[in-house]
């Protein structure tokens, strides 16, 4: 798998999915199941940002190449998560 597919198309992909089910029709799932099904995507791209975060750090103390490209993985998965952050209110 290419470094860019996998640290960039994959986040992107989870922070496009969270906004498709934020913006389906309440008719279609309904307002509870909606709210529920994008909570769970915005906390599974909470903890994938912290496991990328970890990991960008790990590997930049190490030297490591790749730590840059895990750091953008982390902010991508962030966004679902700071998003329904600061819209619950």
């Amino acid at each position: 798998m290419q470094k860019i597919t996998k640290h960039i198309m994959i986040p992107a992909m989870v922070a496009v999915i969270f906004f498709a089910i934020a913006a389906l029709p309440v008719e279609l799932l309904g307002c509870y199941n909606r709210g529920l099904i994008a909570a769970f995507v915005a906390m599974a791209a909470g903890v994938l940002g912290i496991v990328a975060a970890v990991r960008a750090l790990t590997g930049k103390m190490r030297g490591d190449t790749n730590s840059s490209l895990w750091m953008a993985s982390a902010l991508i998965f962030a966004i679902p998560t700071i998003f329904i952050v600061l819209t619950s209110t």
